[in-house]
């Protein structure tokens, strides 16, 4: 008996050990994306073509759109993580900010597609349940965002736009919508998401006075 709890004890703590190193390995990968992005966005190969009215062209059209593909594989890859979240968020807008008119297009494509499952979830909730969920969703995005970002986030003050998502859904919201203007639904996006899954807990819970 006593040596059938010993190995019970045993296994757990081995247990416990494993999922230890599991989730050390999956947050260093997380760290090592945010600071292989910001390499990405710092390096001064990755020329910024913003103010620019043609677009990139030859090898360099290539080779850029290689590197956009791989930012949003990065991107997309991504599951809520407090330590890194923020950071994702300011990069993936620095990115943003040094490409063309027409990778712009194609980056912020690529992001919706990554977030469709959030979208889509979303979208099939009542809505009056989606109202709840973009005002709760606005709250956290001006709780997370640094000072730079919430400044240039004009959706997050635009009620009336709120008002819209909430009856008509995330992708008639957008539609018709600029890149730069999606942008700034992509972080509401996310947050609503994290929402359905119950990954904020306190803020899904949330209070009675939430109307």
């Amino acid at each position: 008996m006593k040596v059938r709890v010993f190995s019970s004890g045993i296994l757990i703590c081995v247990l416990i050990w494993t999922l230890v190193v599991a989730a050390q390995g999956y947050f260093r990968g997380m760290r090592r994306t945010a600071d292989n992005l910001g390499k990405v966005v710092e390096e001064s190969a990755f020329r910024d073509w913003s103010g620019k009215k043609e677009e990139p062209f030859g090898k360099e059209r290539e080779i850029r759109g290689k590197r956009i593909e791989e930012v949003v594989s990065d991107l997309t890859r991504q599951e809520f993580n407090p330590d890194t979240k923020v950071r994702l968020s300011e990069l993936r807008s620095q990115f943003y900010s040094k490409l063309s008119t027409g990778e712009r297009k194609v980056f912020v494509a690529r992001l919706l597609e990554g977030l469709d499952t959030y979208i889509i979830l979303f979208d099939s909730l009542p809505a009056e349940r989606r109202r709840k969920l973009v005002k709760r969703a606005v709250k956290a995005a001006r709780e997370e965002l640094p000072p730079d970002l919430l400044e240039s986030y004009e959706l997050l003050n635009a009620a009336e736009e709120h008002e819209r998502i909430g009856q008509t859904g995330w992708r008639a919201a957008m539609e018709g919508k600029e890149p730069d203007e999606i942008m700034e639904f992509l972080q509401l996006i996310e947050i609503a998401g994290e929402l359905i899954q119950r990954m904020r807990i306190p803020q899904w819970e949330g209070s009675r006075g939430d109307k």
